[in-house]
């Protein structure tokens, strides 16, 4: 009797996978998965998450949504009229095939149709990941990291976080970029006192010069500039760093990156619903969200709760098709090891993330929690994040970067209202006293 239970769990799980031709749709998912029939569906769920489900850390709860997540109309239009003008260096370079540069400006992916067989498929993967995050132009967001323990949140980090891409603009937005920035950050800490002011900048450009990175010490009321690895120290002693933001935030071609197959999984989505959202007359799109507050709601916030406090609740989980990519530093001072991402087939969205220490001993995992957003005008928010959690599972121990609603948040920012002259590094330091 074991036996028959057991090959007909095996079975029930081998006809959702194969059920519409490989494609496992939401409502042939039981409404939760949990540490009671997580083995039936463990294919859907990526190695650390089902550790976490095994353990009765997490529980998840598949459902649909009432719309496409998607790329807009004109970016994939623009995307089809970019097949074959562009190409990989050795060293991992994005180039013109026309001049053998990078590129001033592309808008759309660069390589809208992937061939598994081409030995660059998994750089060019992420370029295109790079890309549909780069038509947002400019963004600024208000930001909340939360440090969560066993027992609950121990301390947070709060202020506004801006970024300025000088490639992926649309038409009629370029930017003159002598300096040949790819982007600027700025992470602007605002709270508590203890910690205002612990700002950092960063510089990453599009030729082969390492990053430029700052970091402003309130104690000693100075500026320092650090090296391209700091991006891979842990950002205000918390379990993410800045190498990470987006899922990944760094110079391509200072990884060695790999093919290494494709799944479905579940991906995580903050709300069921598409959010309309507003468009100002000069192009920005207002940011809303799904909940009130700082974030999204964690499992330590439950009273009935009894898994992991960092457990999110209220997600839905939907499957979503990905390619699986490795990346590993070539720089033998990064802090870490391989990278495994998760990259979803038709947004370029990376969901997942899990990542090795140099040793080879698994660390830390990520989630990429999201909402959809779109205004009268068609553009989205696809791409983009609510929330951004770090799992360290040797340490039992997360963190969790969130954004929330401020009226000074947004999406599609013209250069009007931020441009490279605010990540000067005079105003860094008049920001950061």
């Amino acid at each position: 009797m074991r036996i028959i239970h057991y090959l007909g769990l095996s079975i029930c799980s081998l006809f959702i996978l194969i059920l519409f031709s490989g494609e496992v749709l939401a409502m042939d998912l039981p409404k939760v998965i949990d540490k009671t029939n997580c083995n039936q569906y463990k294919d859907l769920l990526i190695p650390a998450m089902y550790r976490a489900v095994e353990k009765g850390d997490y529980v998840v709860t598949p459902g649909k949504l009432n719309f496409k997540y998607k790329q807009n109309d004109r970016f994939i239009e623009a995307s089809a009229k970019n097949e074959g003008k562009f190409d990989v260096t050795s060293e991992g370079d994005l180039i013109s095939k026309s001049t053998g540069k990078y590129p001033e400006n592309i808008y759309g992916y660069p390589f809208p149709s992937i061939d598994l067989k081409d030995p660059n498929s998994a750089i060019k993967i992420i370029y295109n990941f790079n890309f549909q995050r780069y038509r947002f132009m400019c963004t600024r967001d208000k930001i909340y990291i939360r440090w969560i323990n066993p027992n609950g949140e121990e301390r947070y980090v709060a202020g506004m976080d801006h970024r300025l891409y000088m490639n992926g603009r649309p038409p009629g937005q370029d930017i003159k970029n002598p300096d040949k920035v790819l982007t600027y950050e700025f992470q602007r800490v605002l709270e508590p006192m203890s910690v205002k002011g612990t700002n950092t900048m960063s510089y990453i450009y599009m030729d082969s010069r390492d990053n430029t990175n700052y970091a402003y010490v309130p104690a000693i009321r100075r500026i320092r500039q650090t090296t391209s690895t700091a991006r891979s120290d842990p950002y205000m002693g918390s379990d993410a760093w800045l190498d990470t933001n987006y899922m990944w935030g760094g110079k391509d071609r200072s990884m060695k990156w790999k093919y290494v197959g494709e799944k479905t999984i579940l991906a995580s989505f903050t709300s069921p619903n598409m959010l309309p959202a507003q468009a100002l007359p000069d192009g920005r799109m207002l940011r809303v969200f799904p909940f009130t507050g700082p974030s999204i709601k964690f499992g330590f916030q439950d009273s009935n709760w009894k898994g992991a406090a960092w457990a999110p609740q209220n997600i839905t989980y939907v499957p979503r098709k990905v390619w699986v990519i490795e990346q590993m530093p070539k720089d033998p001072y990064y802090n870490w090891g391989r990278h495994v991402n998760y990259v979803d087939q038709e947004t370029y969205t990376i969901w997942y993330k899990e990542v090795y220490e140099k040793s080879g001993d698994f660390r830390t995992w990520i989630t990429f929690l999201v909402h959809y957003s779109e205004d009268p005008s068609g553009r989205n928010n696809t791409g983009d994040h609510d929330t951004q959690l770090y799992i360290d599972e040797k340490a039992q121990h997360a963190s969790s970067t969130n954004r929330s609603y401020d009226p000074e948040s947004f999406l599609f920012m013209p250069a009007s209202e931020l441009n490279a002259s605010f990540f000067g590094v005079n105003n860094f330091l008049l920001l950061s006293k």
